[in-house]
């Protein structure tokens, strides 16, 4: 018995140590083995797992369009507040497939994202051609592009204006505000000042409805270094922007076109993408760990510093283009859009100024909505869940040659905000899972396993031993204790 006592507290020793030893050393081999394995997959080539999620875009993407409807036109001409209410969501699905798909030595591939859209009346309050009442945009515009013009020049388009039957406020479909309408003061503006104005058309997205681009994008392949994984080298030719006074910061071109990340993102890492849609890089910060459809991921949003006042923010100033910084809460781009006076916002200027709020009636912020957020898997950087939430605005005020600004007060006058959105579906979830998440998870079960089991197996060779000791113990004292009464003389009755 003592035998095999002894030897069963050996074999459970020695195992022990075995397990512990295994588990921790496959803890180095499969993480070793899953980074090898991520880099061999991140890089975007023909024939990888990543191209055909990279170059035909297979999860559901929306945009989502609310309008602002103004519901005293005729007192704000007077003077006093907006008061408006928004009306949406009016969905739209996105389709988004890489097309002249070009691959270089220097270990980069141009492309361009042509998006098309089409219109889910199902997920809408309403079909495109609801109307609304809105600002007459191309009217500010031209106010805005001929104030430094001769007098003459500003008569004239005077003149124009009130032969068009021009108001500061006009009734548009939502349809026509987003992609487009032909606007008769363009047409009169086009023929008598030619040059003025780019097109006899105007819409918020004109001309991206169907295969639109917002530019040529040249990222990296990752091959050789996937660090650097879909990072954007130039865009439209260039490294940096030319829009913001020559300011290397605010000029500089960084991160990912959005689509994904580069792997193996920390916490401590900032997730950047560059927006066409504001003309400039945008930071996610780590909010948190979260899932998405069962999958770990990280959350990221945009901080507030990101339209934050050049005067609070010295990282902003150069945004304020020499000029006197806007309030917290806003962007002007107009320099990045043929001189329109757009001004970006989060919706419902959110994150903003409070006096942005105050100024407009109908405005109620609210985290949830209105945030920009991102969802990634931070071993692969893959994005399965993202929105991004913006707001146009058009700064108005009264020009004095421009007799149909009454007495409108100076103000950032919202136009519609956007969401536009993906949430991994199902099918793409499972895929994703199969391929990456479930391994992961037989790994650190197999990893965790062994060295729980040898954790068990020692905890059950000290106890063992332990009682083994004792057993010896009082064996060793009952010999003892015959030996003294021999010694003494006693016997055994």
């Amino acid at each position: 018995m003592r035998c095999s006592l002894r030897l069963c507290v050996g074999v459970t020793g020695v195992c022990g140590v075995l397990f512990l030893g295994l588990g921790i050393g496959a803890i180095f081999l499969f993480d070793s083995l899953l980074n090898d394995q991520i880099k061999k997959n991140e890089v975007i080539e023909k024939g990888s797992y990543l191209y055909d999620q990279w170059s035909d875009i297979p999860v559901p993407i929306f945009m989502q369009f609310w309008v602002w409807d103004l519901l005293n036109p005729e007192e704000v001409l007077q003077g006093e507040k907006p008061a408006v209410r928004q009306k949406g969501p009016y969905t739209y699905s996105e389709r988004v497939v890489k097309t002249n798909i070009t691959f270089y030595d220097n270990g980069t591939v141009s492309y361009m994202q042509p998006r098309t859209f089409t219109f889910l009346r199902n997920m809408s309050v309403g079909p495109e051609n609801d109307t609304f009442t809105s600002l007459n945009i191309p009217l500010v515009t031209i106010a805005e592009l001929i104030q430094n013009e001769r007098d003459i020049v500003k008569d004239l388009v005077s003149v124009i204006e009130r032969l068009a039957q021009e108001t500061l406020f006009m009734k548009l479909t939502v349809g026509g505000l987003v992609w487009g309408y032909n606007d008769s003061l363009l047409v009169d503006v086009n023929k008598l000042v030619p040059g003025l104005v780019p097109s006899a058309e105007f819409g918020l997205f004109m001309g991206r409805k169907i295969n639109g681009t917002d530019g040529v994008y040249s990222v990296f392949t990752g091959k050789g270094d996937v660090t650097k994984v879909n990072l954007i080298d130039t865009w439209d030719g260039q490294k940096k922007l030319n829009y913001w006074s020559d300011d290397p910061y605010c000029n500089m071109i960084n991160g990912t076109d959005g689509n994904f990340f580069p792997p193996f993102i920390t916490k401590e890492a900032k997730a950047t993408l560059f927006s066409t849609d504001i003309c400039r890089s945008v930071e996610g910060e780590f909010i948190r760990e979260s899932s998405v459809r069962g999958i770990p991921t990280y959350r990221y949003e945009a901080p507030e510093r990101l339209f934050q006042s050049g005067d609070i923010n010295p990282d902003n100033k150069c945004y304020c283009q020499n000029q006197a910084c806007l309030p917290s809460g806003l962007l002007n781009i107009s320099i990045c859009k043929q001189g329109a006076p757009v001004i970006m916002s989060s919706p419902h200027f959110y994150l903003g100024d409070q006096s942005l709020v105050d100024s407009i009636i109908g405005m109620h912020p609210d985290p949830e909505q209105h945030k920009v957020y991102f969802e990634v898997e931070p071993l692969s950087g893959i994005l399965l869940a993202a929105g991004k939430r913006l707001q146009a605005n058009i700064y108005v005020k009264k020009i004095d040659h421009i007799q149909q600004t009454g007495n409108v007060r100076e103000m950032f006058y919202p136009i519609l905000w956007l969401n536009e959105s993906t949430f991994i579906d199902p099918v793409n979830a499972d895929k994703f899972k199969s391929q990456v998440t479930n391994n992961i998870k037989l790994m650190y079960g197999v990893e965790y396993g062994m060295i729980g089991v040898g954790c068990v197996l020692l905890i059950m060779f000290i106890i063992l031993f332990v009682k083994h000791r004792k057993r010896q113990t009082n064996t060793m004292t009952g010999t003892s204790d015959e030996r003294t009464n021999l010694l003494n003389g006693d016997t055994v009755q």
